[in-house]
């Protein structure tokens, strides 16, 4: 009992959250511009795990697959800022998501310039997806 005590403690010391560090995210989405009609893949980086959650513009892209993400679920929502304050898909992970690189496939609606988020603890990011 005493040896899983320590190794809890060390593990909780050796932590980004433990150390004041909030864990870093990427996201990038490919082909960046994109045609209408064309499945965009998003790629989410994680250099430390959390809570993930994920924003794709709802006016721009059908709801997007889970892809590789952790298991969890995407809903529609209305007007978060992380799409500049459009209608959005929100992917929340139901489970830690661990430290690694996510990928989904959400297929292009209309033209325009569309705003894609990730997040994780303290750490956020965007891209802009232009569709043509």
């Amino acid at each position: 009992m005493r040896k899983m005590l320590v190794v809890a403690i060390l593990l909780g010391a050796l932590s980004p959250a433990a150390a004041g560090a909030s864990p870093q995210i990427s996201i990038a989405a490919s082909p960046n511009p994109a045609a209408v009609g064309q499945r965009v893949v998003h790629t989410v980086g994680l250099l430390g795990g959390g809570g993930l959650q994920v924003w794709v513009s709802a006016r721009g892209f059908a709801q997007p697959g889970l892809g590789t993400l952790p298991p969890g679920a995407w809903v529609f929502e209305c007007c978060p800022p992380q799409t500049a304050g459009t209608p959005a898909w929100h992917y929340r992970s139901a489970t830690y998501a661990p430290a690694g690189s996510y990928r989904f496939g959400a297929l292009a609606q209309v033209r325009g310039t569309f705003e894609s988020s990730a997040a994780v603890g303290a750490s956020a990011t965007n891209v802009w997806v232009r569709i043509v």
